[in-house]
């Protein structure tokens, strides 16, 4: 347990996953009864639209290659099932009709160390998880027959229908909605507060100052503020916005019908995957390793040690840019892989797409941490586009974090890393030139190193 006394005020920069539920892990520790909490986020409305958390749904799956995230998720899952209407998974708010990992040869071991570890939490939870809803793919003919689709993406992999997929948006404004009920009056939610930077006092973080000028002083803050993180604080290359892919089409009541109860499935080798539609539109999607959108940014505003002279310098920061259509590149790869799966859908419009902002760290792992040079500072992001599935856990293994009890395994895999081990990890992925250009925890796929505005423009010269 840390000896350092409880924060009375506490202020969350961010009401996506990782700050609801810290606030909510918050609200039910008898340590901070005492305390009052504010939660900042710069969108006008919340849930905010332009969120990573926000979304038609997200998937929910023990199915990781780590064994510490496949442990986590399998706890954050047995929360997902309590479908009583306070529950997590209440309100139909969470659905399991499984999910279908495939892949080529290039990403077999992802895949394998996968499978070996949901088989082997299978059989230690015992009733928890059916052992018998996991089954090895061998072959396309399999692949078919466990996705109900006529067409088919990958030649091998495996089914899991102990997974399944949440609807986010609901999630969060359900998390609001407690958070406004279990409060009692000691939390705080202004929405439409964006930060213009961090304040300090030498060393010590003592809140923030908003765009027009208003500063919120707390006792600690706590930086949850997902693809956004990296251009309040500076990270060091420690954490990179990329921009995902996501785009929706129409579809009829009968395809609704046909599909709205089949698994989820990713194609490993490609990034590319489709969720069950729900409300007659279907989400496909790349996890991938993203556009960045670099931007200069006065050193004084993320660097707050920083010499104040009369010319700062700048440095270069990869910014969310939002309300833009994907780019030409992204709609192509998107189509090729409705070609695969559903070629009779392969040409029909889309009716909106958008650009979804991960949080990503070189070996995509969060960074739940105290900032090790300012006191006070306490980091909650990196999410690496796998955050939301453990929203009904993650809050309380951020305050245990902040209280010194996190579990060490856990405390280890979400640390400040050394320049040593970033170094090492961006050079094990091959590419950018030792830049940190992209996640490398083995999930992702498709180019490498594009940014966004160079996509657009050559969208535009076609």
């Amino acid at each position: 347990m840390s000896d350092t006394p409880v924060a009375q005020q506490i202020l969350i920069v961010g009401a996506g996953v990782f700050g609801l539920s810290t606030a909510l892990s918050l609200l039910s520790n008898p340590t901070y009864n005492a305390s009052r909490i504010t939660i900042i986020d710069a969108s006008p409305s919340l849930p905010n639209p332009s969120g990573s958390s926000v979304d038609a749904n997200r998937i929910v799956r023990a199915d990781y290659a780590d064994k510490h995230y496949a442990q986590l998720a399998l706890q954050a899952q047995e929360l997902w099932r309590d479908t009583r209407k306070e529950a997590w998974g209440g309100e139909g708010r969470y659905h399991e009709p499984g999910f279908v990992l495939t892949a080529d040869e290039d990403k077999d071991a992802y895949l394998r160390e996968s499978l070996a570890n949901v088989r082997r939490l299978a059989q230690e939870s015992g009733r928890d998880v059916d052992s018998s809803k996991i089954r090895e793919l061998h072959g396309q003919d399999e692949i078919r027959k466990a996705t109900g689709y006529d067409g088919v993406s990958g030649d091998h992999g495996y089914a899991n229908f102990n997974s399944g997929w949440a609807d986010a948006e609901a999630c969060v404004a359900h998390a609001l909605r407690r958070i406004q009920s279990e409060s009692d009056g000691r939390v705080a939610i202004r929405p439409g507060a964006q930060v213009a930077r961090l304040v300090f006092s030498g060393s010590e973080c003592q809140g923030v100052e908003l765009a027009g000028g208003e500063q919120i002083l707390a006792e600690l803050t706590i930086l949850a503020a997902g693809a956004w993180s990296p251009s309040l604080i500076d990270l060091q290359g420690r954490c990179l916005a990329t921009g995902q892919t996501v785009a929706f089409l129409e579809i009829s009541p009968e395809e609704q019908a046909a599909m709205g109860n089949r698994p989820t499935v990713m194609n490993m080798s490609r990034g590319t995957f489709i969720i069950p539609p729900r409300g007659k539109e279907l989400k496909i999607a790349r996890h991938g390793y993203g556009y960045r959108n670099p931007v200069k940014i006065s050193k004084g505003v993320i660097k707050p040690d920083a010499p104040s002279d009369i010319d700062p310098g700048y440095v270069e920061v990869s910014v969310p840019k939002v309300g833009i259509p994907i780019p030409l590149e992204a709609e192509e790869a998107l189509r090729e892989a409705l070609c695969e799966l559903l070629p009779q859908m392969a040409n029909r419009p889309f009716t909106r797409s958008r650009i979804c902002w991960y949080c990503d760290t070189p070996s995509g792992d969060f960074l739940i941490t105290f900032h090790p040079d300012f006191k006070r500072l306490f980091l909650a992001t990196g999410g690496s586009g796998h955050g939301f599935k453990f929203f009904p856990v993650i809050g309380d293994k951020i305050v245990s974090a902040i209280q010194g009890t996190l579990e060490p395994e856990l405390a280890q895999i979400w640390r400040w890393r050394s320049e040593e081990d970033l170094r090492d990890t961006i050079q094990r992925g091959g590419d950018g030139g030792g830049e940190f250009t992209g996640c490398e925890d083995g999930s992702r796929a498709g180019p490498k190193g594009m940014v966004l505005g160079e996509e657009m423009q050559r969208q535009k010269s076609r």
